[in-house]
């Protein structure tokens, strides 16, 4: 019988994933996908002859099927999925501006940098006195808002190298999300796609109910181009699923 439709798969869609350790977490969307696939595999077993009349042919072989090996990637980045990337946890920043009061810094050598306890500084609101109290010019030390440092000048008259100064500076009321990257040991997510097949128009649902991941990618933070974040682990057989992973088609 001759074959009366011959269609081939080129995928696009959306995917939404959860974490399935986050008790009571929803899916969201996680942007653009760049790579998701499955692959399988097996290992063969085989019993060979030894015989002289037969050696060489396989007298049993059977194959064992290995876990399937899921690899996800995407380029959207936002607090949650750099967070992933990096294999850490995330906190929001409050947008209130801080304050700190006359902290001590000792000055090793004038034109270096020195940290403040504070960043995301607002260098309108820096001021710095000597060791005797006396006020140091603005057009003294300069202020690297986002990192927190000060560096006192080395031509400033009023403050000499080794003496310890006071500070009071206040940050921006900006906030923003802090991560401390490399806390995440693994991922356990459930995946799934909202996809069609360009080709024909049919809908497709992919469907991993648990996949635990973990990043293979690198974060360049001087990269000349986009970065991207990638992912590999394995779909997992959880209660109430015949299939680590399913898929449906919709005309």
């Amino acid at each position: 019988m001759q074959r009366q439709q011959d269609d081939g798969l080129l995928f696009a869609g959306t995917v939404i994933v959860r974490n399935r350790r986050i008790e009571g977490s929803g899916f969201y969307d996680v942007g653009n996908t760049t790579n998701l696939s499955i692959q399988t595999s097996a290992e063969k077993k085989q019993r060979i002859s030894k015989r002289k009349d037969s050696i060489g042919q396989s007298l049993d072989s059977i194959s064992i099927k290995n876990p399937s090996e899921i690899k996800w990637g995407f380029d959207t980045f936002d607090r949650t999925n750099l967070a992933m990337a990096l294999m850490g946890e995330s906190a929001l920043i409050e947008a209130k501006a801080a304050k700190v009061t006359d902290e001590e810094i000792a000055i090793g050598t004038k034109g270096q940098w020195y940290k403040v306890s504070l960043d995301n500084l607002d260098a309108a609101k820096v001021s710095v006195k000597n060791a005797t109290d006396a006020k140091v010019e603005a057009g003294d030390f300069e202020v690297n808002e986002t990192l927190g440092l000060i560096m006192i000048k080395p031509d400033c008259a009023n403050v000499q190298n080794g003496e310890t100064v006071k500070v009071t500076a206040g940050t921006k009321d900006t906030g923003g999300y802090a991560i401390d990257a490399d806390t995440v040991g693994d991922y356990d997510l459930e995946i799934m796609l909202d996809g069609i097949n360009r080709v024909t128009g049919e809908r497709i649902k992919l469907h991993v109910p648990s996949a635990v991941v973990a990043a293979d990618s690198e974060i360049d933070w001087f990269n000349e181009d986009f970065n991207s974040a990638g992912f590999t682990g394995n779909p997992v057989l959880v209660a109430g699923y015949k299939s680590a992973y399913s898929v449906k088609v919709f005309a």
